[in-house]
């Protein structure tokens, strides 16, 4: 009777197992190995040696394809399509990970390897079509290595391919005035069939698959001036378009000097009359009196004259714009009822505007000049005054007269009254490279000099100047300093302020991805030695932008640790390794890959896997048939750029905290992924400035959405988290 029902538990179990193993397939398993064709290969063998070697055992998809391998690898091409074609009847996509039994996984490409053997055969149409369909289903470099190699013998066959390229920007125009060190170059090259290679500012770009039209988005870096972008674009066949382009630089802002305010009554209305130059290096292209546009005919130096209707105690505010976008503003406060403070009979009729507890600025430029330089000298409401003599205004002429020598009228006071100057400027802890401040100078004599850190400004004089300044930073503490001399040689000078430049915590080495490396799995060593490929990785890693924080980078102590963990060459390509060394290394995420090399190319892979969820966050390869160290260099700076796109640094925003998570206004289409990890900042204003202050909160992404993805919080700190907070992939 035991028996018996021991037989049926047996049974039962037996049955609930077989009847769940079909939908195994269906569910995601980390890999516990990734099965190679290399491993079965041995090479030297005839057809006839490998057919009877080679043991197909119950004539798996997997068996086919490994014995096609074997077949190509060896020249035996007739007999490589027939067992690509067998094993594509038995499963019909390529796939990077294709399991085969339990935990088993293929790197299976039978539509790849038939296009190849195709290509071999020079049966290039077949070929397209084998290659193009393995593209439609998991990308490979060597897929779209081999299908260039297609089109390029296609059109020479055909001679259809007769224009060279074309190169068409557009993110500027020929010749534009930009105000920022580094633009973002945006383009294409077209072609009447292929763009095979393209060249930006003497920068190869990484072109794996030509196409008809190559889009590309560069960042270039300017200096002050005309900078001369050279282009380049290469089809297929060797054609190629070279084309130069210009940009300007200019980062210094106009100058607006304010000569003159007279205030009138007109039809029981006060007005002002505001008279002044705007300088520009380039172009001034935009007035603005009072948020109203004033027409102004663009131009390095630009003179202005405009009646503004004034309220009692109005603001006068001033914007000024060149052709680059840079901005000068400024305000002057005018007070309408100045004249009352004077008798008119003294005035003559003529007003003038007071500024409590600063130098007077006259309002009114016909008053005589000594009359004007001793009321802004005293401030007192009497004053011994001299009987006209000109109705023009006080000009810099006239100031430029008086600093050579001339002696003002008896009993006028000289001017010994420094100029006063306004800022913006305030100490501040700040992230970027270049400080971006407003200042403003005024005296009544003129303000003949001026200088940031002791460095001049190129300026003529003038009553009242507005400018802003870009002042570039160091690291650390930046003391900045802003002093003014005017024409009679009074000199002011504001207290110095400090500027702290620190780098925002986020792109410090400590806050991004710790990873750590395996040494890469070499399967057969001919002329590729995986050491210096390993070199040219780490190199390739540390330029900009780097993206990763490597935690360990020596290969003997690397290979001390697998000799102890008692790792063979063979498992360096196995997941559940790259998870046992990352552990070792407290690192988060590691860098596996291998170096696969056949008599006529290479291919370098590599994988980042998560080390505490075992995910596989990202996997690139390169393909190449040029093994020389300058082609290998450049196709491991193809693979570091690869591995960056799919992993990349991505910004965005809270939109909703819900539980232990919150929604972000970033998802796939920006390029998130699950298991990535997020870094939480939120925005906080000092001053004029914006500081990103880090939360002690660390989320994951798990759902991803085209333009939204939900993270959870996987540390402490899910409260702290608040809607427009600021998050950047870690």
């Amino acid at each position: 009777m035991r028996k018996q029902i021991l037989y049926k538990e047996i049974k039962y179990i037996t049955t609930v197992l077989l009847f769940a193993l079909p939908f195994a397939s269906c569910t995601t398993l980390s890999p516990v190995s990734t099965d190679n064709w290399r491993d079965y290969f041995r090479p030297g063998r005839s057809k006839e040696e490998i057919a009877k070697d080679f043991n197909l055992y119950k004539g798996k998809w997997w068996n086919y394809y490994a014995r096609g391998r074997w077949f190509a690898e060896e020249g035996y091409y007739d007999e490589a399509a027939r067992d690509f074609k067998k094993s594509i009847n038995l499963r019909s996509k390529d796939q990077r990970l294709a399991r085969s039994y339990g935990l088993h996984f293929w790197e299976y490409f039978a539509h790849r390897e038939l296009g190849i053997v195709y290509y071999q055969q020079k049966k290039y149409e077949d070929a397209k079509a084998e290659l193009e369909t393995s593209l439609s289903t998991e990308d490979s470099a060597r897929a779209k290595f081999y299908l260039n190699k297609c089109n390029e013998a296609i059109l020479k066959l055909t001679g259809r391919d007769q224009k060279p390229p074309e190169i068409k920007i557009t993110s500027h125009t020929d010749g534009m005035v930009v105000n920022t060190p580094l633009v973002k170059l945006k383009g294409f090259a077209t072609d009447d069939f292929y763009i095979g290679d393209m060249h930006v500012h003497g920068k190869r770009l990484f072109v794996e698959l030509a196409e008809k039209r190559l889009y590309f988005q560069e960042d270039i870096l300017l200096h002050t001036g005309r900078n001369t972008i050279s282009l380049e674009a290469l089809d297929l066949l060797g054609k190629s378009i070279r084309q130069e382009f210009n940009l300007i630089l200019d980062i210094h802002p106009p100058i607006l000097y304010l000569d003159d305010i007279q205030m009138t009554k007109r039809d029981g209305k006060h007005t002002a009359t505001i008279q002044g130059i705007i300088e520009d290096d380039h172009a001034a292209k935009r007035l603005y009196i009072n948020n109203t546009e004033i027409p102004i005919i663009p131009g390095k130096e630009v003179h202005f004259k405009q009646d503004i209707i004034v309220t009692s105690l109005d603001k006068i505010s001033l914007k000024v714009i060149d052709a680059a976008g840079n901005e000068t503003k400024g305000e002057e406060q005018i007070g309408k009822k100045a004249s009352l403070l004077w008798p008119e009979d003294i005035l003559n009729k003529r007003q003038y505007a007071n500024r409590a507890n600063t130098p007077l600025m006259v309002a009114s430029g016909k008053m005589d000049r000594y009359i004007a330089r001793s009321l802004l000298a005293s401030h007192e409401a009497v004053a011994a005054l001299s009987p006209c003599t000109s109705s023009s205004s006080y000009t810099s002429k006239d100031m430029e007269k008086e600093g050579k020598g001339s002696t003002p009228a008896q009993g006028v006071a000289s001017d010994n009254i420094p100029p006063v100057v306004h800022t913006d400027l305030k100490p501040a802890i700040v992230h970027d490279a270049n400080l971006f401040f407003s200042m403003d100078a005024h005296d009544d004599s003129g303000v003949a000099k001026l200088f940031v850190n002791q460095y001049p400004l190129e300026i003529r004089p003038g009553k009242h100047i507005f400018f802003n300044y870009l002042l570039p930073l160091t690291m650390g503490e930046n003391v900045v300093t802003v002093r003014a001399i005017d024409i009679q040689g009074n000199e002011a000078q504001l207290s110095p302020v400090k500027i702290t430049k620190r780098t925002f915590e986020l792109l410090e080495t400590d806050a991004r991805y710790t990873v750590a490396w395996l040494p890469l799995r070499a399967f057969e060593e001919r002329e590729v030695s995986p050491e210096i490929l390993y070199s040219m990785l780490l190199k390739a890693f540390d330029e900009e932008p780097k993206r990763f924080n490597f935690v360990e980078r020596d290969q003997a102590k690397l290979a001390e640790i697998l000799r102890e963990q008692k790792i063979s060459n063979t498992q360096l390509a196995s997941p559940d390794t790259a998870v046992k060394i990352g552990k070792i290394h407290a690192a988060e995420g590691i860098f596996f890959g291998a170096v696969e090399e056949d008599l006529r190319g290479v291919t370098i892979t590599l994988q980042l896997v998560d080390t505490e969820t075992t995910k596989v966050l990202a996997h690139v390869d390169v393909y190449d048939e040029d093994k020389s160290m300058k082609n290998l260099a450049w196709l491991v700076h193809g693979l570091s750029l690869k591995m960056k796109r799919q992993f990349p640094l991505i910004e965005g925003n809270v939109i909703r905290v819900s539980g232990n998570g919150f929604h972000i206004d970033a998802g796939g289409t920006s390029g998130l992924k699950l298991g990535m990890k997020l870094l939480l900042f939120r925005e906080v204003k000092e001053g004029d400035f914006v500081l990103k202050e880090p939360l002690d909160a660390i989320a994951r992404i798990v759902l991803v959405q085209p333009d939204t993805s939900f993270a959870k919080i996987s540390t402490k700190g899910a409260k702290k988290v608040k809607k427009r907070d600021f998050v950047i992939t870690k």
